[in-house]
C-alpha cells in the first residue's frame, strides 16, 4: 500500500530530510521565519501533540513557547535525527508512534501542530485522521497544519486510483517512491473540516510557499474534558 511506501521512503531519508528541505541553510530558514513566529505564538503555553516529527526541525520552535511538546514519527530513523538536535529534553518527549492511532499515545493535550503532514494524508483516510486528532485534544484547542504551496514542477498530473495526487521521488540510491502530495484549495480545506464543530482560518504565505490551516475546536467539543 502507498502509505506503507511513504514510511519506507521518508525512513530512507531520514538523515539528509533536512538538508533536502533547506533546514541546514540560515538564509532558507530566514524566509520561513513568518511561519516559525506563527508557531510559536499557537503553541505558547499549550501542551503539544506534534505528528509526523520528523528530525524535529518544526519541534525545537514548538518546544520554546510550549509547556511541553510530545513529538512523534512513525519511523525510528526520524526520530534519531531528532536527537541530535539540542532540544529541551524537561519539555520534550520523542515517541514513535502511528499519526492513524492517535488514541494509542498516552498524554492529555490542549494543542496539535503538523507540518507537511496533512498533504500526505490519502483522502480515504482523511476524515477518520481528523475526527482522531479532534479526540485528542481539550475543548477550544488549536490543531495546526501546515504544508507546501505548489512549486514549478509539484503538480504532476498523475493520480492513484482514488485520487491522490501522485509524485515520483528517488533517493540517492536510485531507489524510487511513489508519494502523495496534496496541493489543497480553500474550498478544499473548507470541504474537509465542514462537518467538524469549530472555528477554521487559513493562511497563505506564498513568499515561502506555505500555507497554515489552525481549526480551533469548539468549546464542548474537544474529545478531552
Amino acid at each position: 500500500m502507498i502509505i506503507e511506501e511513504m514510511q519506507r521512503y521518508y525512513g530512507q531519508r531520514a538523515s539528509v530530510y533536512d538538508s533536502s528541505m533547506g533546514y541546514d541553510d540560515e538564509a532558507k530558514v530566514r524566509v520561513l521565519l513568518p511561519i516559525i513566529e506563527r508557531v510559536r505564538s499557537a503553541m505558547r503555553g499549550r501542551q503539544v501533540l506534534e505528528i509526523a516529527c520528523g528530525p524535529g526541525f518544526w519541534t525545537q520552535f514548538a518546544a520554546e513557547t510550549a509547556v511541553s511538546v510530545t513529538a512523534t514519527d512513525y519511523n525510528p530513523s526520524t526520530l534519531d535525527e531528532a536527537r541530535k538536535k539540542r532540544l529541551p529534553l524537561d519539555r520534550v518527549t520523542l515517541l514513535q508512534a502511528d499519526a492513524y492511532r492517535l488514541d494509542l499515545i498516552p498524554g492529555v493535550f490542549d494543542a496539535i501542530l503538523a507540518v507537511d503532514w496533512l498533504a500526505h494524508v490519502p483522502l480515504s483516510r482523511m476524515e477518520g485522521f481528523l475526527a482522531g486528532a479532534i479526540r485528542r485534544v481539550r475543548s477550544g484547542s488549536p490543531i495546526v497544519f501546515i504544508d507546501q504551496l505548489p512549486g514549478e514542477h509539484s503538480v504532476t498530473g498523475v493520480f492513484d486510483d482514488e485520487g491522490n495526487p501522485i509524485q515520483e521521488r528517488r533517493l540517492s540510491d536510485g531507489s524510487s517512491f511513489r508519494v502523495i502530495k496534496h496541493f489543497l484549495s480553500d474550498a478544499q480545506i473548507e470541504a474537509l473540516f465542514s462537518g467538524l464543530a469549530g472555528e477554521l482560518s487559513i493562511q497563505r504565505f506564498p513568499e515561502c510557499r506555505r500555507v497554515m490551516v489552525m481549526f480551533v475546536t469548539r468549546e464542548g467539543e474537544g474529545g478531552v474534558s
